[in-house]
């Protein structure tokens, strides 16, 4: 034993026995390790005081909240960092409980990740998590916790690093909100936002794609615009304002749809640039095609009230001119044969009088063309179809009116109607086809020329034909001949001048049957009229 109570144990071999001097060096040997043990055992303490206080340091001073909390969880220290992130003094944070301070909706896993700690488990923890400020208001930290143990491995108390992450949140939940927004705008909108690359392959776009074009987002995905364009054309057009100005603004291009449909659309589109290369390109497209059906029905009416405002200065023309020259004519040879009655032979005043009959026949005919287009401009016309067994009487009554012209001209007129030609259809619409067909023959028709009419059964119905060899139509006057916008109309053989009514006239009635009026001519050599009229089905 030494001076000190220390017990030394020694173990002793090869003496008999020990003289004084021999126990005395085994006392300063054993004086020397005692000393030695103790300053080893007050290094040791030393060094514990030098970690504990660094640790109290540390504890105190850390930027970041700092606590032990029991294995009941409560609290047992709390540095200056936590009492700043919870509002709390450490006097009163050390009177509760974690749960006392924990979200509702977090205290279960909190509890979970604990227990889970404190069975060693796992070695420890870091999970987000809400706290309680002392002003009533919750805040989100992050925590780092890790299990103290004692000499003999038994759980103390958890070691928490908190950090208050409330601003982190609330810029992510931002973001959640405008990524949520985004993508409610992105998915629901109308209109159909895009994105491709430079090489033109789309990288993204809109589920609207889908009730516009019947491709899904998918089908579109990976794949260039030159697929999705109804004529390249528009692709090479806006790539080059692209190209030019950076953007192009309700850009007009032809798109088609899964099943080749044709789509109007409008786009707003730019180039996206990176340090100064593009990259690609992104923009909207809006569907546009009934607006543009809209303004080709508005064109289209606008054409109609063009043709319109032409066909009504045609008839005041004619009225003007056409239909009064034959009545003024017919009013000064009657005013000259009241005159000249009793100089005048009986042969003068039958000349006179046939004249008259002429020329008011004419203005006769004219009138009831004249009407009869009005009425079938206002669709007053009504198609009253009927068995028609004489076709060649109606081709006989028909050109009676311009036979007096074509014995004027000495031109011969010649019917060829087969035996058993019968055909269902409006009389007094084919009497003023065949009228008018006939009469447009002896005006261009010259001195001493033929014209033959025709009709004769076909395999969709019966072909009528009214040819002359007069003088032809211009190749490029011929698609004017039956268009309501144009009022192709000259001057006959012998002056005479037409309407340009007759032609659009007779397309209507044709057309009212279910036929075709067609023209050849060539000029020098004459012209042919035919007009099928097919075999109706009666009511």
């Amino acid at each position: 034993m030494t001076t000190n109570g220390l017990v030394l144990r020694v173990y002793v071999a090869g003496w008999t026995g020990l003289n004084k001097k021999t126990y005395k060096l085994l006392f300063v040997l054993y004086q020397k390790k005692d000393d030695i043990l103790k300053r080893k055992q007050r290094a040791m303490e030393k060094a514990k005081e030098d970690y504990n206080e660094q640790f109290q340091q540390i504890f105190e001073n850390s930027m970041i909240g700092m606590g032990l909390v029991d294995l009941r969880g409560d609290w047992k220290r709390a540095n200056r960092s936590l009492c700043h992130i919870l509002g709390y003094t450490e006097e009163e944070l050390i009177r509760l409980n974690v749960k006392d301070i924990t979200h509702p909706d977090d205290l279960g896993n909190t509890l979970r990740l604990l227990n889970r700690l404190s069975k060693g488990e796992i070695e420890d923890i870091k999970y987000e998590k809400r706290y309680k400020h002392k002003n009533g208001y919750y805040i989100w930290v992050i925590i780092a916790a890790t299990m103290l143990y004692d000499r003999e491995g038994r759980p103390l108390h958890y070691v928490s690093q908190i950090e208050d992450i409330t601003k982190r949140k609330e810029i992510e939940d931002d973001l959640v909100l405008s990524e949520k927004k985004y993508r409610t705008i992105f998915e629901n909108v109308q209109d159909v936002f895009y994105q491709t690359n430079k090489d033109g392959v789309v990288t993204d776009i809109s589920p609207s794609i889908e009730q516009h074009s019947g491709y899904s987002r998918l089908e579109i995905i990976g794949r260039t615009v030159d697929n999705f364009y109804y004529y390249v054309q528009d692709r090479e057009r806006i790539v080059e304002e692209l190209r030019q100005h950076g953007s192009v603004v309700d850009f007009e291009v032809r798109l088609k749809t899964k099943n080749d449909e044709l789509r109007y659309a409008s786009v707003n589109a730019r180039l996206i640039m990176e340090d100064g290369v593009v990259t690609g390109t992104e923009g909207s497209m809006r569907d546009v095609t009934t607006r543009k059906f809209h303004e080709n029905a508005l064109q289209a009416l606008n054409n109609e009230l063009t043709a319109s405002n032409e066909q009504k200065n045609k008839l005041f023309s004619i009225i003007g001119h056409d239909l009064r020259n034959p009545i003024s004519g017919s009013l000064q040879l009657l005013d000259l044969t009241l005159n000249d009655l009793e100089s005048s032979s009986a042969d003068e005043v039958h000349m006179y009088l046939s004249r008259m009959k002429q020329e008011l026949s004419n203005a006769n005919n004219l009138l009831e063309d004249l009407l009869t287009w009005a009425r079938s401009q206002f669709n007053a016309v009504s198609f009253n179809p009927v068995d028609i067994d004489d076709v060649s009487e109606v081709i006989h009554k028909s050109i009676q009116t311009a036979m007096v012209m074509a014995e004027k001209k000495g031109i011969r007129v010649s019917e060829r109607v087969p035996e058993g030609v019968r055909i269902y259809g409006d009389r007094a619409m084919l009497e003023t086809v065949i009228r008018n067909l006939v009469t447009n023959a002896v005006k261009f028709t010259g001195q001493g020329g033929e014209i033959e009419i025709r009709a004769e059964l076909g395999e969709k119905g019966t072909l009528f034909m009214v040819q002359d060899n007069g003088r032809g139509i211009p190749a490029d006057k011929i698609p004017e001949l039956f268009s309501k916008n144009a009022s192709y109309t000259t001057f006959g053989t012998a002056g005479e001048k037409g309407t340009g009514l007759g032609l659009s006239l007779c397309n209507d009635f044709v057309l009212k049957h279910g036929g075709e009026l067609w023209v050849e001519s060539k000029e020098g050599e004459g012209t042919t009229f035919y007009f099928m009229i097919p075999e109706l089905l009666k009511p």
